[in-house]
């Protein structure tokens, strides 16, 4: 830049002089003082200019040999880091299809392949034939990815018929005990995937969820969608669930269906994860206090442990059943504190006696009930029912008291069933008291409870009350359970 410079000024001085001498060269020639004064005038003119000249452009130098380097590198940088992670997304993105679904028996058995280097996978599935007794796996559902939103990392396996390609996925996957694999109501899955007895490292959100409360999770129920709902904003679309799954090929909405249930599993679970870790570091913490501060270190009593649940259940604004099933989980419940209960919460003292399985007294007003209640078991043509209904009738007799709110009503109805998968056909709950019908309720779905009797499965429903079906209510039908029958379920038309 310097030497740039010095030649601009040399430049400039040589056409200055030149000029000036030129012009004073003709004014001696032609004799004329005027030309001469001009020469002067231009010899002067440009000696001042050629420095005015200079200096402009050394101050020029000055500001660009001063610009700091850093700066470039700062505009620059950033810009290259922007392109090269642009061309990474791209190169990503090209390698990606949404919710991919795969009919070809070679790529589905690749993919199994490929599924089974992950330590963790997340699935569901799809069944033909849901309100046939055989029914038949449709669709599966996988994912390893539990952050994807958009559904481009899930993977829908056409299995309809193709019962060798699901042999080789439990094989390969579900028998692998290092493979860890989340459902949601792993049961149902479990059936159509091997069975509980073949597979090995189950997780299941549904059980997860029923370590905590409704009243902490702040969900009506736990069905995945609810959960998905109420834990996550997800905004829930018609459900597709009893749509066709045998028919070929799938409709657009029942493909986005069975997608969109992989990601709200993989959210529920990591929502779930979180308050339930949550929940016992409170604990924990709480623990810790009050041992540090030696602030009643022994456990409240019954009567303190019920004066702070009532308290809490009226300014919480709790259904009264919610005092009980809390101090439930807490103490033991003999008849005597079953009774201290059913005062606190204003219900009759025979409350009390139906929670402990006990008759109440022959007193003189029981006896007029029982009577009462033995006169409405005879079945006469004006209050016997013939169900016509696909239903299933839930003796109720150990828990009910005429006492006991909707809720709870309907809370010993849904219960913890053993029932087979006739329990899919039915439409309909009837809660029944000796032979009378109490409530009917309409059957939305069934969720396994996560206990296991002996080996067999327990079971609830989730419903609501069928406003279609008052009329029934009173009405006699003693005459579906036999004398000796001690099954508290029945099936009617299912």
């Amino acid at each position: 830049m310097t030497k740039n410079t010095t030649n601009s000024q040399t430049t400039i001085n040589i056409i200055g002089i030149g000029s000036s001498l030129l012009i004073l060269l003709m004014g001696f020639f032609i004799k004329s003082n005027s030309l001469k004064i001009i020469g002067i005038i231009t010899g002067i003119s440009t000696g001042i200019y050629t420095q005015l000249a200079s200096k402009k452009l050394e101050q020029d130098n000055e500001k660009l040999t001063t610009l700091p380097e850093s700066k470039t590198i700062e505009i620059s940088s950033p810009c290259l880091e922007i392109i090269e992670e642009k061309e990474r997304d791209l190169e990503i993105k090209e390698n990606v299809i949404k919710y991919q679904y795969l009919e070809d028996e070679k790529i589905i058995k690749q993919t199994i392949d490929q599924f089974s280097k992950y330590s963790t996978l997340w699935l569901d599935t799809e069944t033909a034939d849901w309100d046939k007794p055989t029914k038949r796996l449709s669709l599966l559902q996988i994912t390893a990815n539990p952050n994807d939103l958009t559904g481009e990392s899930v993977y829908l396996l056409d299995l309809l018929d193709k019962n060798h390609l699901i042999e080789y996925f439990i094989q390969t996957i579900m028998v692998n005990e290092n493979i860890q694999k989340v459902f949601h109501n792993a049961p149902y899955d479990l059936r159509f995937l091997g069975g509980k007895d073949r597979v090995n490292n189950i997780f299941c959100t549904y059980n997860l969820s029923r370590k905590l409360s409704l009243e902490v999770l702040g969900t009506p129920n736990r069905q995945l969608k609810t959960l998905a709902s109420y834990l996550c904003g997800f905004t829930i679309e018609e459900n597709e669930q009893g749509s066709d799954w045998a028919i070929r090929p799938l409709t657009e909405k029942q493909v986005k269906y069975a997608a969109m249930d992989i990601i709200f599993l993989t959210q529920v679970h990591q929502k779930l994860e979180d308050i339930y870790n949550l929940s016992t570091l409170d604990k924990n913490e709480l623990t810790v206090v009050n041992s540090q501060e030696t602030i009643n270190t022994n456990p409240l009593n019954f009567e303190e442990e019920l004066a702070l649940l009532l308290t809490e259940q009226q300014l919480r604004n709790h259904q009264k059943s919610w005092v009980y099933y809390q101090i439930r989980n807490e103490f033991r419940l003999d008849l005597e504190k079953l009774k201290i209960i059913a005062q606190a919460l204003g219900y009759n003292e025979r409350w009390a006696y139906y929670r402990a399985g006990i008759n109440p007294p022959n007193n003189q007003f029981n006896q007029q009930e029982n009577n009462h209640q033995n006169m409405q078991n005879l079945p006469s043509s004006s209050d016997c029912l013939n169900i016509s209904e696909s239903a299933i009738l839930f003796r109720i007799n150990r828990t009910y008291s005429p006492d006991l709110s909707s809720e709870e009503l309907y809370n010993i109805t849904r219960g913890n069933w053993v029932l087979r998968e006739r329990r899919e056909n039915a439409d309909y709950a009837f809660a029944v008291y000796r032979g009378i019908i109490k409530q009917v309720y309409r059957i939305h779905s069934w969720d396994f409870s996560g206990v296991i009797t002996n080996g067999n499965e327990r079971y609830c429903f989730e419903g609501e009350i069928a406003e279609d079906k008052q009329n029934y209510i009173g009405m006699n039908v003693a005459h579906y359970f036999p004398r000796g029958m001690a099954s508290s379920t029945r099936y009617v038309n299912c």
